[in-house]
């Protein structure tokens, strides 16, 4: 399945837990905050997707260019949508105004103000969001579109170079790959700072509530790790010198 087909099934779902939603609350019923809470999840998520692919066909079609040969032209094309702030700021808000009505949901209850407010932001989110789905989906199909052009580039090209018998194009690419000193430093430090969230956010700065173990001895083995990786690279400099 194409990335608009899984948009179209999430959108159908959003456009009805919308609906549903503002039925149920403005009737009062008591499955309002069921349905709104799935529906949140499912709003999110419609928007979510389609920043999460945009990004994810920028980086395709950047590798494409710097290790394929492909023409700047598709980056560019695909870059569009975020040199377009209407659209982006759209599926922005289209996020962020469903999460604040369901944060105001209880704005009668924790911050005393009227219910009503409430309604006005979620009838406001609904808008947005069925503002933003046209958009979006005709932004979708767009780099789709854009990604079966380049793949089709690129497949014509490696079928000539295999009829002159040439490797395919980007075939000597190496792709990047973390050095054992940022592994090892991610070994050290990941551990602590899961061992400071859990001192200073989830007991409030009460260190003798959290156990420092097992992270301090997690922490040890990434120390050995960056201490001997750091050795060997000193080695190889000191070769390379001589």
């Amino acid at each position: 399945m194409r990335m608009s087909h899984y948009y179209i099934s999430l959108m159908v779902l959003a456009i009805g837990g919308l609906l549903a939603t503002a039925t149920a609350g403005v009737l009062g019923s008591p499955i309002h905050l069921t349905v709104a809470l799935a529906t949140a999840f499912v709003v999110v998520g419609l928007h979510s997707l389609v920043i999460l692919f945009m990004l994810i066909a920028s980086r395709l079609l950047r590798e494409g260019h710097e290790n394929c040969g492909l023409s700047p032209e598709y980056l560019q094309r695909s870059n569009r949508f975020f040199r377009e702030r209407g659209g982006f700021f759209l599926v922005l808000a289209g996020a962020l105004s469903i999460v604040t009505a369901g944060v105001l949901g209880y704005s009668e209850r924790a911050f005393s103000i009227p219910s009503v407010v409430h309604l006005l932001v979620g009838l406001a989110a609904m808008g947005i969001t069925f503002v933003a789905i046209p958009v979006e989906l005709r932004a979708l199909r767009k780099v789709e579109g854009l990604l079966d052009e380049a793949r089709d580039l690129l497949d014509r090209e490696d079928a000539e170079r295999a009829q002159r018998g040439e490797p395919p194009v980007g075939s000597d690419h190496q792709p990047h790959r973390d050095s054992p000193k940022a592994m090892a430093a991610f070994v050290l430090i990941a551990p602590l700072m899961v061992y400071l969230y859990r001192a200073l956010i989830v007991w409030r700065g009460d260190f003798g509530a959290v156990s420092p173990h097992p992270w301090l001895e997690i922490s040890a083995v990434g120390l050995v790790l960056l201490l001997i990786t750091m050795r060997g690279e000193r080695r190889v400099a000191s070769g390379d010198s001589r």
